[in-house]
């Protein structure tokens, strides 16, 4: 995306300001096929693999539990998951060839997909369909652990996977391990030599931090966070707002009251920051439910995002028919939204009837 001065006002509106012709990084749409079916998708649409594997944290401010809190479901009535492999991977390969007049990005998420059994073939998978940009989000901590006869990072790095997103709430690790309720997670010398093995192998690391009141919501927090990050061989870090809920069909589960309670405001961070002599600010980045500022600190990219679920719905609404997101699910269906009950787009007739029902 070519570089655009700073405009105040989409700082104070954030996603609202979202103009998919005006403003969005791909400024249109691309209409085909898709077995059979005409359908217009976002030209800069993300095909997501939500890993089947329960996630082995419990944050407080999980994403995976907040997104269908706020369609009024709870997580565990809506994920169902396809147990055959032969369906599962059948259906994924059927939908990464349909999506080709797309040619979409691909990222693997979850749930915790660095202990899913089945990363190593869906990153296979990825590799063989030669996705434009191919990226893993993770809490990291089976990174280290073996999958049919090597490490999960060198799974990553070997399938050529361009970047790691690592979830890590604070430096300090004890104090992680209670935000995020992980015992398992890694250590500051086990995430170095995670970093150098991805980093030697072409995959670029991103740490992503969450903003929580009282932890990581000031400037300096920020500073100390970066610097922890720079120590680890890490130049790319994401601090994001925790995510609003849409407020006309939320269930207030304990995920949605934790992140209203502990939710940090960006407005008067992002001010801050621009006011600071050690930031310098790069881009801004309108989504049709997010809102994205770049800034640069020292050698390192400095990511703040604000994402909010009740913008998504407003926006399906005043552009209906135009997929924006295409999400293949744990029962092998292809969705254009995060619940798999919804927008369900594939894979063909034929192939749906053998599959998990929802």
């Amino acid at each position: 995306m070519s570089a655009r001065p700073f405009r105040e006002e989409w700082r104070r509106l954030k996603s609202r300001a979202f103009d998919l012709k005006g403003n969005s990084t791909a400024g249109d749409t691309v209409r085909f096929d898709l077995w059979g079916r005409p359908v217009e998708v976002y030209r800069n649409a993300n095909f997501s693999i939500y890993s089947r594997q329960p996630c082995n944290a419990k944050c407080h401010f999980c994403v995976e539990e907040l997104r269908p809190a706020s369609r009024g479901r709870s997580l565990s009535v809506q994920k169902t998951v396809e147990d055959d492999d032969g369906r599962y991977f059948d259906a994924m390969a059927a939908s990464l060839e349909a999506l080709r007049p797309l040619d979409p990005t691909v990222s693997v998420t979850g749930g915790e997909p660095s202990h899913d059994p089945r990363l190593p073939r869906i990153l296979a998978l990825g590799q063989a369909h030669r996705g434009r940009k191919r990226t893993l989000t993770t809490n990291g901590s089976g990174l280290l652990q073996q999958r049919e006869g090597k490490r999960v990072i060198d799974w990553i790095v070997d399938t050529g996977v361009q970047h790691l997103n690592i979830s890590r709430a604070h430096p300090d690790h004890d104090r992680n391990a209670r935000l995020m309720v992980m015992k398992d997670g890694l250590r500051a010398d086990e995430l170095r030599s995670v970093v150098a093995a991805a980093t030697s192998g072409g995959t670029r690391v991103r740490l992503s931090c969450v903003l929580l009141d009282g932890q990581i919501d000031a400037v300096e927090p920020i500073v100390e966070y970066l610097r922890f990050a720079r120590s680890l061989g890490v130049d790319n870090v994401i601090f994001r707002q925790l995510m609003k809920t849409d407020p006309t069909a939320v269930v207030e589960n304990h995920v949605v009251k934790y992140s209203d309670r502990a939710r940090v405001r960006l407005d008067p961070l992002l001010d801050a920051l621009s006011a600071d002599a050690r930031f310098s600010f790069e881009r801004q980045i309108v989504g049709y439910y997010y809102y994205v500022e770049v800034f640069r600190f020292e050698d390192m990219d400095v990511v703040f995002e604000e994402a909010d679920l009740a913008q998504l719905e407003e926006t399906k609404r005043s552009g209906p028919g135009i997929v924006h997101e295409l999400i293949f699910h744990p029962n092998a269906r292809l969705a254009s939204t995060w619940q798999p009950w919804d927008g369900v787009l594939g894979p063909p007739p034929s192939m749906r009837a053998s599959l998990a029902t929802s």
